[in-house]
């Protein structure tokens, strides 16, 4: 599977996606919301509250205390209404609504110093999970050719939408449901392929 300027091998990815599981379960359980996935979009999936802002913490958002009231005052509920909490990024394609819609409500939460492309991509992709990937310095050196806004988002529907890439996510997945009922990367199969999309991108950063 082709991920950013990486390529790796599904049972590679089943390997280090297992890594993963059994050393972040509290960022599965509690930000994710693994197993079931009972938390998307929040308890008001159209504005920020306290609770995400714990919850981004969990993956290491590292929030300062003056990010607090300005993430919880910003006026943003008409451009999260204008996107559904199941909204994909498979279906964003550069240039169309809800491609355009997805970069309008990502602008809201743009400019605040200290609040940079890290903190607001784990917001933005608690909010709307199968929309905005996370990213991390790790991330943006998988993505080196798009490391933010347009470009990225773009880059990373491209990878979602490689018909090599959907063979090869949909056997990841498939592996993961059938891990046992003792491993902790059987969560996993329960994740949107964004999220583990994202997971391998930030492994694979890091891997260089």
């Amino acid at each position: 599977m082709n991920i950013g300027t990486r390529k790796i091998v599904v049972d590679e990815a089943i390997a280090q996606l297992r890594l993963y599981a059994e050393t972040n379960g509290a960022v599965l359980r509690y930000y994710d919301g693994l197993p079931g996935m009972t938390l998307i979009g929040g308890a008001e999936p159209n504005q920020v509250t306290l609770s995400d802002l714990a919850r981004t913490m969990v993956i290491g958002a590292d929030l300062r205390a003056q990010d607090i009231p300005w993430l919880l005052e910003v006026e943003a509920e008409k451009e999260f209404a204008a996107i559904p909490v199941d909204a994909r990024l498979e279906d964003a394609a550069p240039g169309s609504d809800l491609f355009e819609a997805a970069m309008a409500l990502d602008e809201k939460f743009s400019g605040h110093r200290g609040f940079g492309q890290a903190k607001k991509s784990k917001l933005l992709h608690l909010k709307r999970p199968f929309l905005y990937p996370v990213s991390d310095s790790f991330i943006r050196m998988t993505y080196t050719n798009a490391a933010a806004g347009a470009e990225f988002l773009s880059a990373v529907h491209r990878d979602l939408v490689n018909p090599a890439n959907i063979r090869d996510f949909k056997l990841l997945q498939v592996r993961l449901i059938a891990e046992p009922a003792t491993s902790a990367a059987r969560l996993l199969g329960e994740a949107p392929t964004l999220r583990l999309l994202d997971i391998l991108a930030s492994l694979l950063g890091e891997a260089k």
